[in-house]
């Protein structure tokens, strides 16, 4: 048994200046740590972080001490019932996020396991593939993957070699172009991926598919738009993440892809049956960054153990990167990077 013993919250400073809850979870045998990140239009302002650090401290860790920490579907479960609300508004989403995910931190310390075998198992080996945001114009936010990854670190060298190339010449022709070239002289399939900031026609978008070096894209507009692309496209990752937010659409005949964000969830076994139910419908499921994220390592080890194929994080997100290459090292012969391939 891995006893919780004691469970604290502090105020920590998350990327972009805004505020959130860190939790601490300590058990006769381990310790957990996790920052929860927070999601566009936050609400968490110092005054609020400091509320949730009271909910932690006064709340829910009382009410969890004497829980074996590895019990997590029953913890998470008993989270809901401290809530008492069908969305965490009253604890916070950010909140029980943050306690699920350090009890979890917590159990797999005490049985000396990474998180990610903790979560995914003997046969959790297959590493995300990065899909790194570093660019953006008044149409799409730009993202690189490299399909055929040898190393983690080819990302980190296509996303330079490009950003190098493009210098402030950033449109879809010019990364376009430099994404071709610089896959060529890596030997590697590098391609972009985009995220539309504003509705346009159907056929401009599917041309602009068609004409470019995009392998990847998240779509904005109706569903028509989602039934064409998926029609017209061979090879490209339609993401759904507008379909399912604006009309609750889980379905593989509007897209191929719908990337998660661990906040818009809840609690880990939330996360964890979510992005079964995307499998279930033949979806690929990649694990996403929320708007504001802590400076920690957790991330990777749960697309890892979730058996995410990727993951998508921004440029700055180094010791998401970073983790992910120790963990390479880690597995050794046994990890293996798959081909992102649809």
């Amino acid at each position: 048994m891995s006893v919780i013993q004691n469970i604290i919250g502090r105020v920590v400073v998350l990327r972009g200046g805004m505020y959130s809850v860190e939790v601490d979870v300590a058990t006769d045998e381990g310790f957990g740590r996790f920052a929860s990140p927070i999601e566009e239009n936050p609400m968490l302002h110092i005054a609020e972080a400091r509320r949730a650090v009271s909910e932690v401290d006064e709340i829910i860790g009382p009410e969890l001490i004497g829980f074996d920490a590895v019990e997590q579907e029953l913890i998470d479960s008993y989270l809901w019932e401290i809530d008492g609300t069908e969305d965490f508004s009253h604890i916070g989403a950010n909140t029980a996020l943050a306690v699920s995910i350090a009890i979890a931190r917590a159990a797999a310390n005490s049985k000396d396991m990474s998180l990610y075998s903790y979560i995914g198992g003997t046969f959790a080996t297959e590493l995300p593939v990065p899909i790194i945001q570093f660019a953006s114009d008044e149409n799409f936010e730009y993202y690189i993957l490299v399909r055929d990854l040898l190393e983690v670190t080819d990302i980190v060298d296509a996303v330079n070699k490009i950003i190098s190339e493009v210098g402030n010449k950033v449109s879809i022709e010019e990364l376009s172009k430099a994404s071709e070239s610089v896959g060529m002289e890596l030997g590697l399939e590098v391609a972009l991926g985009i995220k539309m900031k504003r509705e346009l026609e159907i056929e401009d978008v599917l041309n602009i598919v068609e004409d470019n070096n995009v392998a990847y894209i998240k779509p904005l507009g109706p569903p028509e738009l989602f039934l064409e692309l998926i029609a017209g496209t061979h090879g490209v990752f339609i993401d759904g993440e507008y379909l399912f937010r604006a009309n609750n659409i889980l379905d593989r005949r509007y897209y191929n892809a719908l990337s998660i964000k661990p906040i818009n969830l809840g609690t880990l076994t939330d996360l964890y049956n979510f992005v079964n139910d995307v499998k279930s419908e033949k979806i690929t499921p990649i694990l996403a960054e929320a708007k504001y994220e802590p400076a920690d390592d957790t991330f990777p080890h749960l697309a890892l153990g979730l058996r995410c194929p990727a993951m998508l994080i921004s440029w700055n997100s180094v010791e998401k990167i970073n983790e992910l290459n120790r963990i390479a090292e880690e597995l050794g012969e046994r990890g293996r990077i798959i081909t992102f391939e649809e």
